[in-house]
């Protein structure tokens, strides 16, 4: 695969052996579970209590709503022009929706590389574990990204940081954009019993204006719907999102102490083209 690029130098990595390569002899292994780590610096990422809780929640197929429509929306907005596929997910946690989206588009015989990044060292070792048929790479989504210019026919970006200049750069032209991000009332009774973290006002536009200087935005798909919660899934819930850093003592006790709930899931799909 000779679309990484070195961190340091921004030139092209090769493959050798169990390890990447640049021209300036720049080196990173690849690990036992198949990832290569290119991040510059350390940088804190998920934590592992949340990755777990994660992983835990989505198994149950919580969200598996949002995965199918994700699915749907990258088959069903594919050109033929894009062929063949290299795919990112830029963002990917522990892996969840690159591995269900390359079971769908394998289940429509499409051939593509697909390859997940991540901050968090511990994501990506468990969506390397995991999805074998997938690269993996620790990386700063905030930072120049490490593929080559046009690179990738699809980028997913889902509940993670945005890099529009970035993304436009490692995109083909034409090549898809996918960015998923909570709607308003997204988990709204659970954060309101537990005065969770606010979701941001105005996000779908403030999202759409981001891009807008680099893509074409095509259509926003909203999913929404209700859940039942027991105290499994609500401490699942709260552990897996940015809440995880603002527990006071407070909302610990508080949510020890529920036992159910039902509350509502809210995402906005956002679709771009790249000019």
């Amino acid at each position: 695969m000779q679309l990484l690029t070195c961190p340091i130098c921004n030139n092209p990595l090769e493959q050798d052996n169990t390890s990447f390569r640049c021209s300036n002899h720049h080196s990173f292994d690849i690990s036992s579970e198949g990832y290569v780590n290119l991040l510059r610096k350390k940088l804190p990422g998920d934590a592992k209590e949340m990755l777990l809780a994660r992983r835990a929640f989505l198994a149950q197929g919580h969200y598996q709503p949002l995965s199918d429509l994700i699915n749907e929306l990258v088959h069903t907005n594919l050109s033929s022009s894009l062929s063949p596929l290299t795919i990112l997910d830029a963002g990917c946690g522990e892996g969840y929706y690159l591995g269900r989206l390359q079971q769908s588009l394998l289940s429509h015989h499409y051939q593509a590389d697909y390859i997940g990044l991540d901050v968090s060292k511990d994501a990506i070792r468990m969506a390397a574990k995991c999805y074998k048929q997938a690269l993996f790479v620790v990386a700063n989504i905030n930072e120049r990204l490490v593929f080559v210019d046009d690179a990738m026919q699809v980028v997913l970006n889902i509940f993670a940081p945005r890099n529009a200049a970035e993304f436009a750069r490692i995109l083909a032209p034409g090549g898809l954009l996918l960015v998923v991000i909570p709607g308003s009332d997204h988990l709204e009774q659970l954060r309101s019993k537990l005065h969770l973290l606010n979701i941001e006002e105005d996000k779908e536009q403030k999202v759409i204006a981001q891009f807008a200087p680099f893509f074409t935005f095509v259509a926003s798909s909203l999913l929404s719907y209700t859940l039942q919660f027991g105290h499994k899934e609500i401490v699942q819930a709260v552990m897996m999102t940015p809440n995880y850093w603002h527990l006071s003592q407070e909302i610990k006790e508080s949510v020890e102490a529920m036992d159910t709930i039902e509350t509502q899931l809210s995402f906005h799909c956002l679709m771009f083209v790249r000019r």
